[in-house]
């Protein structure tokens, strides 16, 4: 499994522009917004974003979902742009078995250690060509980085990645 040094390592490999804001640990959207990393994000152009590891009724299909931090995601809604059948959310267990992390720290970084490469990504289309806040498998950090470039390296890795409209409704920004 990849851990937060192997990301930036990764990152730098392949040459992709990041910045890193190193912070008390952080479990939520809220508590990131508390903590002013969210501003900080701002320098940067950075959306803030939140992660939804989910799984279909039979556990056969897994997705890690990141959108902006103030979308509102219908489940059912989301199951039928996915071709899915009904959604919810994966267990912790699932969670660090196939992902390597804990509750707390999703981010489609963690898309990275799924040795099986079942784990579809999937970016809210409102991402596209932007800059996203997420962690770096560990949620002391958050990682400044174009969407772009993270969806390159979970495309090389070997998991398919998909940016699709998973709103709602969109928020006004």
């Amino acid at each position: 499994m990849l851990t937060e040094a192997d990301i930036y390592a990764l990152l730098d490999a392949h040459g992709v522009e990041h910045h890193v804001l190193h912070h008390g640990p952080v479990l939520t959207v809220e508590a990131a917004h508390e903590a002013g990393i969210c501003a900080t994000g701002e320098t940067y152009g950075a959306i803030p974003c939140k992660n939804l590891f989910l799984r279909d009724d039979k556990s056969r299909h897994f997705w890690l979902v990141t959108a902006p931090d103030d979308a509102r995601i219908d489940l059912r809604m989301l199951q039928d742009r996915l071709a899915s059948r009904r959604l919810s959310f994966a267990n912790v267990d699932a969670l660090g078995r196939m992902l390597g992390i804990g509750r707390g720290s999703v981010t489609p970084f963690a898309v990275l250690n799924d040795e099986s490469r079942t784990v579809m990504m999937v970016f809210d289309e409102s991402l596209h060509h932007q800059m996203i806040c997420a962690h770096p498998l560990d949620n002391t950090a958050t990682v400044f980085v174009a969407t772009d470039d993270v969806a390159a390296l979970v495309r090389e890795h070997g998991n398919p990645c998909a940016f699709l409209d998973v709103q709602a409704e969109r928020s006004e920004r």
